[in-house]
Parts: C-alpha cells; sequence; structure tokens
C-alpha cells in the first residue's frame, strides 16, 4: 500500500490500516458495531482510549475473522482480499510479541 508522495508503508503499518478500516467499516452501522461492543465489553467512549492499543487491533480483526459475513462484507467495500485482514491480524499479533 502507497499514499500518494510516501514511501511504501510497512507491514506494521498496513495491517493497522486494515485494522482501523475494518473499525470505520463496523462503526458505519450501530447493527455492526453494537454486537461487536456487547462482546468486547466497551463502550463507545472506550473506543477512543483504546483504539491505538495493538492488542485492541488484534481483537477487533479477531472478531471480524470469526463473522464470515462481515469479513466479506469488509472486504468487498475495502476492495481487498479477506485473506488480507488473516495476514494483518498475524501481523499485528506478532508486532506485539516480545522478542526473545
Amino acid at each position: 500500500m502507497r499514499l500518494r508522495n510516501s514511501k511504501p508503508l510497512s507491514n506494521q503499518q498496513a495491517a493497522r490500516e486494515v485494522s482501523l478500516g475494518a473499525l470505520g467499516f463496523l462503526a458505519a452501522d450501530p447493527e455492526r458495531i453494537g454486537p461487536f461492543l456487547a462482546e468486547s465489553g466497551l463502550s463507545p467512549a472506550d473506543l477512543r482510549g483504546i483504539a491505538g492499543s495493538t492488542t485492541f487491533h488484534v481483537a477487533l480483526l479477531d472478531y471480524l475473522i470469526n463473522r464470515q459475513d462481515l469479513l466479506i462484507a469488509y472486504a468487498e467495500g475495502a476492495k481487498i482480499d479477506p485473506g488480507h485482514v488473516v495476514a494483518a491480524r498475524e501481523i499485528l499479533f506478532h508486532a506485539d510479541l516480545p522478542e526473545d
């Protein structure tokens, strides 16, 4: 992924963009974001404080991956392969692991 007049995004930056897109996709529809908030125990106000957390992004992508209808709808809208969402989740999950 490349932004105009900028260097290519790192894998982690690209994965974060996929996750932020997924958050926007869910947030755009109360019927999509409501179940996510209920399952996660978060309130809309909590999202502002936690949206920068890699752990949150992994959990968000896990939620999307476990709901194939949402995964496919998001991927179609974002014009990406659903496998990119899975790859983004893996990149972010491993980015949060401490090195040996």
